[in-house]
């Protein structure tokens, strides 16, 4: 495995983690907890630069022991400036890794709510080529169904969390 494919994972996960957690605007400590044990199991990769680079500048930003929206912003920020090095192309592994990241980012505090699903639904909406195949069809799906009432049931909570839970076992 080529490093650039070593890199590219953790990277695209992180992002899309950090799309999850903003999402609904707020950021609690099981989502904050989650981004540093992201940190805890990629640190072996910070030897590979540029992602030790990456790592650190993210790793920085952790260790205020805040996670506010202006350190997401700042998150952000970073990513882009390593896109180009990281994971350059918009390949559909990319976007896959991107899709378990927002997976964990969701449920990283336990719950499913309708923000985050609205967020969910545009980034999978506007994913015209990706919402034909599964897991991101079944995805968009399952995310129509539950946004017809504006609210998540507890059954539909349910079933979303398995649903976000296979798409991460991929």
């Amino acid at each position: 495995m080529e490093a650039s494919d070593q890199l590219e994972k953790p990277f695209n996960h992180l992002k899309g983690m950090i799309f999850g957690i903003g999402s609904d605007g707020v950021i609690n400590r099981s989502e904050f907890n989650e981004m540093k044990l992201w940190c805890q199991a990629h640190q072996g990769l910070c030897e590979i630069e540029p992602f030790g680079n990456f790592f650190s500048k993210i790793k920085s930003i952790l260790d205020q022991g805040v996670l506010s929206a202006e350190e997401i912003f700042e998150m952000n920020q970073i990513i882009k400036k390593y896109q180009p090095t990281l994971s350059p192309d918009a390949t559909e592994e990319a976007e896959l890794h991107f899709f378990q990241g927002i997976c964990y980012g969701i449920l990283a505090d336990g719950e499913i709510n309708k923000y985050e699903l609205d967020m969910l639904k545009s980034w999978l909406s506007n994913k015209v080529s990706l919402s034909k195949k599964e897991p991101f069809k079944g995805m968009l799906e399952l995310v129509n169904k539950v946004m017809e009432n504006n609210q998540v049931s507890d059954a539909e909570h349910l079933e979303l969390k398995a649903y976000f839970e296979k798409v991460i076992a991929i």
